[in-house]
């Protein structure tokens, strides 16, 4: 049995700590905020993290708070044509070994949580900001602020795209902005337009931006997130944002897709970020996890999905360990090919869903032309993943 340290209690570090729990670990987790609770708003449970959740003992406690969307629909923004519709029924669940499900980030966290807190070999620690750490070879010195510190046999920065383990680590500045704003909104359903799609996950695709939006908590919100090319550049996720400024990078959208977007009253807004990946994601008893480890944009919606296949993977190579450092070699070496795919995949589809003129176009041209089961087909190296001994 080692004792580990996880610094943050976001998605990637509470899986982590329970699959390194469950794997007979002691595991101690050190969260900044005074209290751990989830701001933003939705996500996409896809059958890759499923599976995970099932690994880490979670899904049954979740499955109740998501919602079942019957398909994915995919439709130009400007004249609202159906260019792709890929049905999330019986046949897909069949096909993968799992549903596909959304909910909101709150209802995740709160599920981790719960699953972390009672397990007898976890304490959950708040207010507590971590400065920096010391490795000596032997144990590791997690600092915080003043003289305070703690002793672990093992680090893991679960800290998110702007970690200070990894800075510490890596010394690779700060993220990279990407070039678009992302707007998002929670919308009562009974304010939703009439005309809207309120049971399926919904992309509509707009010469310069794109809008998702699917039903969460239950059915009772709308979730919807636009993101637009914009050199606007601000830290942080709880930015105020005013109807009007999304609404302009839309001028042309469809009526549909234009009565959705001046629905919300409050939006609010971040600047993508992501960061080139890492050709190292620790060193000696020292690793990284999640968004720490591989940030990438969210038009994959891959994010919390990443982070729990990491967790189980972590759990597995440490599961039988003597030696910590060797095992997180073993689970960085495990998982960097596919975070890296998933990173740049999902820069390539903000890319491509934001394409104008002759290139959109085509686009649109080929996406009507491809039946859906070829659709299914190549994503299967995203959605077809399960926790394994050597799954990667």
């Amino acid at each position: 049995m080692h004792n580990f340290a996880v610094v943050g209690a976001g998605v990637a570090g509470l899986a982590s700590a329970i699959a390194l729990a469950r794997a007979g670990h002691g595991v101690t987790v050190f969260e900044q905020a005074r209290q751990i609770d989830e701001v933003g708003a939705g996500l996409q449970i896809g059958p890759n993290a499923v599976h995970a959740l099932r690994q880490l003992d979670v899904w049954s406690a979740l499955q109740s708070d998501t919602v079942a969307p019957d398909r994915i629909v995919i439709k130009d923004g400007c004249s609202a044509r159906t260019l792709s519709n890929i049905d999330l029924t019986k046949d897909f669940e069949s096909r993968f070994g799992a549903p596909y499900r959304v909910a909101h980030r709150a209802n995740l966290i709160a599920r981790l949580r719960d699953a972390a807190a009672g397990h007898p070999s976890i304490e959950l620690r708040t207010d507590c900001p971590v400065d920096g750490f010391d490795a000596d070879g032997k144990q590791v010195t997690v600092r915080f602020s003043g003289d305070e510190h703690q002793l672990a046999d093992a680090l893991i920065g679960a800290d998110g795209i702007r970690s200070t383990i990894r800075q510490q680590l890596l010394e690779d500045g700060p993220p990279d902005y990407t070039g678009h704003a992302i707007f998002r909104a929670l919308l009562p359903m009974i304010d939703v337009p009439a005309a809207t799609n309120k049971t399926s996950v919904n992309l509509w695709l707009y010469p310069g931006g794109h809008v998702v939006h699917y039903p969460v908590n239950g059915g009772r919100e709308l979730n919807i997130v636009a993101a637009a090319d914009s050199l606007w550049v601000e830290d942080g996720w709880r930015t105020s944002a005013e109807r009007a400024d999304l609404i302009s990078f839309f001028p042309a959208a469809a009526p549909q897709l234009k009565d959705l977007l001046e629905a919300p009253a409050r939006w609010h807004k971040w600047a993508g970020t992501d960061r080139k990946p890492a050709d190292s994601w620790g060193s000696g008893p020292i690793t990284l996890i999640g968004d720490a480890a591989h940030p990438s944009l969210p038009y994959l919606a891959q994010g919390a999905a990443m982070a729990l296949e990491d967790a189980v993977v972590l759990g597995q190579c440490c599961a039988d360990c003597t030696d910590i450092a060797p095992a997180f070699r073993q689970f960085e070496e495990a998982r960097r090919p596919r975070t890296t795919r998933v990173a740049k995949t999902s820069k390539d589809q903000g890319r491509i869903y934001h394409l104008r003129s002759s290139a959109a176009l085509a686009r649109n041209i080929a996406m009507f032309a491809l039946p859906s089961n070829i659709s299914l087909t190549r994503l299967s190296w995203l959605y077809g993943w399960k926790p394994t001994k050597t799954a990667t």
